[in-house]
């Protein structure tokens, strides 16, 4: 009978111990973001086969290798609802999903504020749904491939010196209405103004778009993007690796701008945040 249960409760704790699945530890940096912030989350343990992922904001989010862990950066703009907000990391195998774990963190709403432009006849004239069908589709060619391993090194730079002269998250409004957030900042420079890579990564695209003139995209890894765009030469080729400080373009006013500027924007897994918070 003694023999029977010591039988019976190991049975037991093993059943328990594979109910329980992997163990896994999940950290999340921050716990408090605004809008327009990021956060990284990081996973360690031993992950059984299957791709782990990250859901939060209503999609879904890669996880990148990174040595003995996993790691990834979540994104939030404008559009990112704010309160308490679930992030959980899950593990896909075939059809199966097992969650590995749930974390919280806040956003907080910012009022962003808003911003009338004035555009010459010719300028807005490239503010047709061709053009801007023929921009998404360039700058979707150019990131196609983009390298899952960290690239960069240290704080992000900023690419010129000037004044910013509008704000990530800016409503734009002209033509009397409403034309979305703005994706990045506008930091006001003399025209031919050099401009550097804020930090090291492969150069993606690096050609005249329609709206956002002489443009160069810089891929740092990991899901991480930096733009340089409305500039009036370009310095770098697609594929070309750069450093932090490295020249990529001059300032300009190409595309849709109404002066020489840079327009500066960095991009989270595919989500647009807020560029000062990655510059030291």
């Amino acid at each position: 009978m003694r023999t029977a249960c010591v039988i019976a409760l190991t049975f037991l704790v093993l059943a328990a111990s594979v109910r329980a699945g992997p163990v896994v530890t999940v950290s999340v940096s921050p716990a408090v973001i605004s809008q327009g912030g990021a956060v990284v989350v990081t996973v360690t343990g031993d992950l059984p086969a299957g791709t782990p992922q990250v859901r939060f904001a209503g999609r879904m989010w890669p996880l990148y290798r990174d040595s003995t862990r996993w790691r990834t950066y979540l994104g939030t703009d404008p559009n990112t609802a704010a309160g308490s907000r679930a992030i959980v990391v899950e593990l896909v195998d075939h059809d199966s999903i097992q969650v590995l774990a749930r974390r919280i963190i806040t956003v907080r709403r910012v009022a962003f504020p808003r911003r009338t432009l004035t555009f010459d006849p010719e300028t807005l004239a490239l503010l047709t749904p061709q053009k801007v069908a023929e921009e998404q589709a360039k700058v979707a060619s150019g990131l196609r491939v983009l390298e899952p391993a960290q690239l960069w090194s240290a704080s992000f730079r900023m690419p010129v010196a000037g004044t910013i002269t509008s704000p990530y998250g800016v409503i734009s409004i002209y033509q009397g209405a409403s034309h979305g957030w703005h994706h990045g900042i506008d930091i006001a420079a003399p025209e031919g103004e050099i401009v550097r890579a804020a930090n090291g990564g492969i150069v993606r695209l690096a050609e005249p778009l329609p709206l956002s003139g002489d443009t160069v995209i810089v891929d740092h890894g990991m899901g991480i993007l930096t733009f340089y765009m409305h500039m009036s030469a370009l310095d770098v080729t697609a594929g070309e690796r750069v450093h932090t400080g490295d020249i990529v373009g001059r300032v300009g006013s190409t595309g849709l701008a109404t002066g020489p500027h840079l327009h500066w924007g960095v991009r989270v897994n595919g989500v647009y945040v807020d560029p000062l918070l990655w510059a030291r």
